[in-house]
């Protein structure tokens, strides 16, 4: 360089020796010299430092502040956090999932991986100085991985040219169909449901000409496991007449898990069908139920129900009103697979890492939780 003067700082080590030593001072022409050794233009310059014993460094960093989590998948999560300051200088940072130490790193980032699917996690950090004096922890952040990918299975009825479902309705529901396909997949639409509470649906058959005998069942997968053969998740069936329309009513267990899940409702011809069968004349469809908790129901009316999410359709980042800084959230596609979960920030959420088409956003704020719809573009 040609700056002049010019200036540098060192940190003498701590485990240095307490005597008088030699510091080198070495200046050559276009090149950073060597310690030892000749060059042909330049100087270098001997003096004598004396090195005494400070005083122990004791004071140890600030806590980290600011950790988030973010990119949580079914096995990973990315953390990142505000570095920590320190009276020598922090040297490096002890990642810890609960009590269990992961990883040091002399970053401010770190990817946690090797988690399990649909699990619970919580993280923390803490600064260390080259005294290995430990900071306090950082502010923890809470992480739920993604739960593992639900397949349904496959019902159908095989024939809809003489009988179909015309009309189904269930709390917010009222869906009035007209489609041919022997299944129709009408998870887009909900509805919240309280944990014990009573609710009833009403299934109207739609005949193209001659009236024919239907039995009717309908299932919810209380527990979010893929499947409608655990007990008590045949809500309601009725044996095979010519009613219409016919209705029943069912409870929500108690202990049916919080958010979003899928009902199924089938007619089948002459018969009471079965979840997972494909039968000659009838048909099958499907929609979400939103499991709220019995507790907080009436709160949830007067708070959640007020959340409007803007834009919609939205393109990176989908924005929610009426959500505080505790609101988590959690993304589902039409099939009822999980695809996004996280912490709103600032009542905001990146969805561009989504692809594009409808799907439902469960948000969870102080033991509320509600369902919206939205469109990524």
């Amino acid at each position: 360089v040609t700056t002049t003067p010019v200036s540098g700082t060192f940190t003498v080590s701590a485990t240095a020796t307490a005597t008088s030593t030699r510091m080198r001072v070495s200046m050559r022409y276009n090149a950073i010299p060597a310690a030892c050794g000749a060059f042909d233009y330049g100087q270098v310059e001997d003096y004598t430092v004396n090195l005494v014993t400070g005083t122990a460094d004791t004071t140890a960093p600030t806590a980290p502040t600011s950790l988030t989590a973010s990119g949580t998948t079914q096995t990973s999560t990315n953390l990142s956090w505000t570095a920590a300051t320190d009276n020598i200088g922090v040297t490096g940072y002890e990642v810890y999932r609960g009590s269990t130490l992961l990883s040091t790193v002399t970053t401010t980032s770190y990817t946690a991986t090797g988690l399990t699917a649909a699990t619970a996690y919580t993280f923390s950090v803490k600064a260390k100085d080259a005294a290995g004096n430990v900071s306090a922890a950082s502010n923890t952040v809470n992480v739920t991985t993604l739960s593992s990918s639900i397949t349904y299975c496959t019902s159908q009825g095989n024939s809809t040219a003489d009988e179909k479902i015309g009309k189904v309705v269930m709390g917010t529901i009222n869906n009035t169909s007209t489609g041919t396909a022997g299944y129709e997949n009408f998870t887009s639409l909900s509805t919240n449901a309280a944990r014990s509470s009573s609710n009833t649906i009403t299934i109207t058959p739609s005949w193209t000409s001659s009236v024919y005998s239907e039995g009717y069942a309908v299932w919810i997968d209380y527990n979010k496991n893929g499947v409608f053969t655990d007990a008590g998740e045949l809500v309601w069936s009725k044996t095979a007449s010519t009613t219409t329309p016919v209705s029943g009513t069912f409870t929500i267990p108690a202990t049916a898990a919080l958010g979003a899940t899928r009902m199924r409702v089938s007619m089948k011809y002459n018969g009471v069908p079965t979840s997972c069968e494909a039968f000659s004349y009838g048909q099958v469809e499907d929609y979400t139920i939103n499991i709220t908790s019995a507790a907080r129901e009436t709160e949830a009316s007067n708070t959640l129900s007020a959340v409007k999410l803007y834009p919609n359709p939205a393109t990176n980042v989908l924005n929610a009103t009426e959500v505080s800084e505790n609101a988590t959230f959690r993304v589902y596609n039409l099939l009822g697979q999980t695809v996004l979960n996280g912490k709103f920030h600032n009542g905001s959420i990146d969805i561009s890492n989504i692809g594009s088409g409808n799907y439902i956003l469960e948000i969870s704020d102080n033991d509320n939780v509600t369902t919206k719809r939205f469109i990524k573009k």
